[in-house]
């Protein structure tokens, strides 16, 4: 059997149309196929115990649907083959997999996720989680009406530099602690994209197992305005005065004053304080 599940809510309501194109492809291969709303599924524990180890399940949408169904599966076993297809908007968690067809295998990569620790929940994230800039800047995307693609984020972007203010911070790095007065922002990566499509973390790829601090601090407004660019092409690290990489397996963020935090493109506030780790 082959489970179709869609988010109704996303993609600006292409996702249902997608799914009953897949659905038809299935059946002409001869196979079973049934479609579900994810928005329907209250509990996840039953509705994986209807599925063996030979069906398959075709998830449709980004990397939200995909944060919010590794938090809802978390601590149980997926059985059948698991695929997303892609349609979402970022997509920053498939451009860093294999992709044939438009599908990515994702049970390989949604096990030791990192574990998020903030306002006193516990989540799972797949691509990055910060507080600061990139936290106002998903903020305002999501607030938008506008769809959520680079040109949406840039945009928003360059409108949160002439709002933030860089502001203290206090940074622990697998017990090593340092404050920094002048923090943009400071996201912990798993992987290297965010932002749809913004090559945050170049180096880092979602097989280390560790995790990647990037900060920028102390940049002239003016300056950051030119360097933000060069994100999308992972050029930014040229620029080593002002931004920061640190590998570790437990990292704290605290802020002096509270902000936006967003994890794989989901916002929240206010923020003052995250942490993050990375089982060993």
């Amino acid at each position: 059997m082959q489970v179709i599940l869609y988010n109704p809510l996303s993609n600006k309501g292409k996702n249902v149309k997608i799914a009953d194109r897949l659905a038809k492809q299935g059946q002409k291969k001869g196979l079973l196929v049934t479609t579900k709303n994810l928005l329907e599924i209250k509990d996840v524990k039953a509705f994986l115990s209807l599925y063996k180890k030979e069906d398959s399940i075709i998830i449709i949408g980004g990397d939200g649907t995909l944060n919010r169904i590794v938090n809802q599966i978390n601590g149980y076993e997926v059985l059948p083959e698991t695929f997303i297809y892609k349609a979402g908007t970022g997509n920053d968690f498939i451009r860093t997999v294999p992709i044939k067809n438009k599908l990515a295998n994702i049970k390989p990569f949604i096990k030791d996720l990192p574990t998020l620790y903030v306002n006193g929940k516990v989540e799972k994230f797949i691509n990055g989680a910060g507080v600061g800039l990139d936290g106002i800047v998903c903020y305002k995307v999501n607030k938008s009406k506008a769809a959520k693609n680079k040109s949406n984020y840039f945009r928003n972007a360059i409108t949160s530099f002439f709002q933030y203010k860089p502001v203290k911070g206090t940074i622990t790095v697998d017990g090593k602690t340092w404050v920094e007065n002048k923090l943009w922002f400071a996201t912990v990566m798993f992987s290297s994209y965010f932002g749809g499509g913004m090559k945050l973390a170049p180096k880092k790829n979602r097989s280390e197992h560790n995790l990647e601090l990037v900060i920028v601090k102390d940049i002239p407004k003016w300056l950051l305005v030119l360097v933000f660019p060069t994100i999308y092409f992972g050029w930014h690290p040229l620029f080593k005065k002002y931004v920061k990489f640190y590998r570790g397996n437990d990292i704290t963020v605290e802020f002096e004053h509270p902000s936006y935090l967003q994890r794989d493109g989901e916002d929240e506030y206010p923020v003052s304080k995250y942490r993050v780790t990375m089982d060993k």
